[in-house]
Order: structure tokens, then C-alpha cells, then sequence
């Protein structure tokens, strides 16, 4: 039976980064095999979208066992989502913790999206981008004043190799040198201006606009041309997991939304066809920062 140990590169004996020139850089190359170990959906990864229906396949875990949840879809068209904590029992023949149906979880977790994507979202956009159009107009003062110091170099430069003696062929050879590597300098900051003006970005769009777009924004995922990847990416990029349970006495589906950044909240919705094997539990079982 053979065993395979992937290490990271860091920790290898005799690894060194960028020995050669590859047909990547080692930062690119370290960011393609992130994204791919993320895309294996595991304990610490959510895998990749897939063209299931469901929001939270790979981001919703147990508040009972910590593990995550599975997901199957039944139906006449098999597009309904189910959740179920069903890991104990595929792994040993455990108890299943909870089980509940997936329509009515996905739609609260849209609702709780679409309002932080709102105007608020849209003025803290707009703030950012005014944040980068300043920092982009201190970059072009540092190069205008980067472009004077080396104008006054290569003038200054100039006046030596003028003012040196002509019988002196080293001095004059040795200031005409100087000269030259103030010109290459000179150019070398105009180019570097040139590019930086040419990559100038979009112009901000108006704020009432951007309101109007994200009032319709309800319209665009509700659209059935939208593609059920693009929303998962959505989710995926605000959302870093979500934490489930089943209240019997009250018949909701508690859910604890951590959002990406370290905030979280708290939501619940009716739990019409969960399925519960205990109440809920006012002590986790075990302590778990990452998902309680």
C-alpha cells in the first residue's frame, strides 16, 4: 500500500524558491495550488461551485458535531435541496444530528446577502474608490518629483561633461558616461509616468446610479438566466461558513452566519420537514472556535 505525504514546499530539505526561470512566477505558482487544495471540498475547504441549485453546498456545518453538512437533491427534477449531518453515519453508523430542508435556509441566507449588499455596501465601495483615486494621485506626485530629480541630474551631468577639458580624454569619457546613465534615468521615470497614466482606471460611477443597480439587484439574481456558479461565487466571497441547528420547542432552523472578515449573525426560518435526533443543545459537545 503506498502513501502519499504532500508537504508543503517551505518545509522541504534543500527546497529553494525560483532556483530557475519558470514559466510562472513562485507567487503565481503558490496562488494556483491555494486555489486548487481549496477547490477539494474537505473538513478545511468548500470545493468548488458546482451547477446544483443549492447556496450552501461545502459552507454549512453542524452546530451539534462540527462536521459538515451533505447535501442531495430530491424532486420530480431533483432540484430541491436537502441538508442533512449524516457524516457520523456514513463513517461509523452514527446517529444522524439534523436534517431540514434547504429551500427555505437558502432563501434566508439570500435575504441576509442581498441587505449587505445594499446601499451601504455601495457607499463603502464608493468610499474605496475614492480611497484608491487618492492614493493614485500621490503615486503621480512621487513620480513627478522623481522626473524633476532626474532632469536636474542629467542637466547637471551635462554641465560637467561641457565644462570638463577636451585634452583630458579619461575625465571627459568618464562625465560623458555619467551623463548618459542621467539620460537612461531620465527616460526610464518618463516611461514609468507614461504607463501610469495610461493605466488610468474607469471613473467612478455615480452614486444614485450605483443605488438604482443595487436596489435591482434582487431582480438580477432572481433572473433565471442567472447562473447558479455565479451566485455560489457570490456567497462564497462574503460568506465563510455557516453554523446550523434545529430548535424543537420553537420549530426553527437556527443559523449562524459567519461572514468573511469575523462578523457574525444570527437568523432563523420555519422548520417544516426537519428532522432532529435531540433537542437543541444548550452546551456544544465539544469545544470548536472555528464553527460555534
Amino acid at each position: 500500500m503506498s502513501v502519499k505525504i504532500r508537504r508543503k514546499a517551505e518545509r522541504m530539505a534543500g527546497a529553494e524558491a525560483q532556483p530557475h526561470d519558470g514559466y510562472v512566477s513562485w507567487e503565481r505558482f503558490e496562488a494556483i495550488r491555494t486555489k486548487v487544495s481549496s477547490n477539494v471540498p474537505t473538513g478545511r475547504h468548500h470545493g468548488a461551485p458546482k451547477h446544483g441549485d443549492a447556496l450552501l453546498a461545502g459552507l454549512i456545518r453542524c452546530r451539534r458535531c462540527g462536521r459538515k453538512l451533505t447535501l442531495r437533491y430530491s424532486g420530480m427534477r431533483h432540484h430541491i435541496p436537502r441538508y442533512s449531518c449524516s457524516r457520523a453515519w456514513m463513517d461509523n453508523g452514527g446517529p444522524h444530528c439534523i436534517a431540514f430542508g434547504g429551500l427555505r435556509v437558502d432563501d434566508a441566507i439570500e435575504e441576509a446577502l442581498l441587505g449587505v449588499v445594499g446601499p451601504g455596501a455601495i457607499a463603502a465601495a464608493t468610499a474605496a474608490a475614492e480611497g484608491a483615486r487618492e492614493r493614485r494621485d500621490q503615486v503621480r506626485d512621487a513620480f513627478s518629483r522623481d522626473r524633476e530629480a532626474a532632469r536636474y541630474a542629467a542637466d547637471r551631468a551635462f554641465r560637467q561633461y561641457d565644462a570638463a577639458d577636451p585634452a583630458n580624454r579619461l575625465a571627459a569619457s568618464e562625465l560623458e558616461a555619467r551623463w548618459n546613465r542621467a539620460l537612461a534615468h531620465a527616460a526610464e521615470v518618463e516611461g514609468k509616468i507614461a504607463m501610469h497614466d495610461a493605466a488610468a482606471p474607469a471613473p467612478i460611477a455615480d452614486p444614485a446610479s450605483l443605488g438604482v443597480l443595487a436596489s435591482n439587484l434582487k431582480t438580477v439574481w432572481d433572473a433565471p438566466t442567472t447562473d447558479a456558479r455565479l451566485k455560489k461565487r457570490i456567497v462564497r466571497t462574503l460568506v465563510h461558513e455557516v453554523v446550523a441547528d434545529i430548535d424543537d420547542a420553537a420549530s426553527e432552523i437556527v443559523l449562524i452566519v459567519h461572514w468573511v472578515g469575523g462578523l457574525a449573525a444570527s437568523c432563523a426560518c420555519p422548520s417544516a420537514g426537519a428532522d432532529s435526533a435531540t433537542a437543541l443543545p444548550p452546551i456544544l459537545s465539544k469545544p470548536c472556535v472555528n464553527w460555534c
